[in-house]
């Protein structure tokens, strides 16, 4: 009877010393195979660029034109003009503080062109796209938008 019990706790300590030496070796593992993995980017910064970015065409096609009887908005009149440099600067002044802006213009379909004051992207960009009608012309109207100084990435 004495040696079922030795039998018993030997039994028992060897359980404990393989579950010592598991969770040693498995934080050791841990300990040398670190991984850094990089936290996804957040939806809510890609939402608030591209609302950034929505806000600012609407504002600029809800812009009063100088000259009234020639457009709706003074997005419109710049575009019938081709002054395009004052409609993408138009577009980029309605952006926020904290966000910069490189505009994106094309007629009928033709390739798009930067114009306006824009500057290089820093960091993760969205692009916000619409479209405009102008007389007889449809205008795509592009505008990559990001954080100032790079923001999160």
């Amino acid at each position: 009877m004495k040696s079922l019990i030795d039998s018993d706790e030997k039994a028992q300590i060897h359980v404990l010393e393989m579950l010592t030496l598991f969770w040693l070796f498995f934080m050791s593992a841990i300990f040398v195979l670190r991984i850094d993995v990089p936290d996804p980017p957040s939806a809510a910064t890609d939402a608030t660029l591209e609302l950034s970015g929505e806000d600012a065409i609407r504002m600029a096609r809800a812009e009063l034109p100088l000259n009234s009887s020639a457009a709706d908005s003074l997005l419109v009149e710049h575009l019938a003009d081709r002054n395009l440099d004052s409609a993408c600067d138009l577009i980029l002044d309605g952006l926020g503080a904290t966000v910069d802006g490189r505009c994106w213009l094309a007629m009928d379909g033709s390739a798009s062109e930067v114009h306006g004051g824009s500057t290089s992207p820093l960091g993760r960009t969205e692009t916000v796209h619409a479209m405009l009608q102008q007389g007889p012309h449809l205008w795509t109207i592009s505008l990559d938008v990001w954080h100032r100084g790079g923001g999160s990435s």
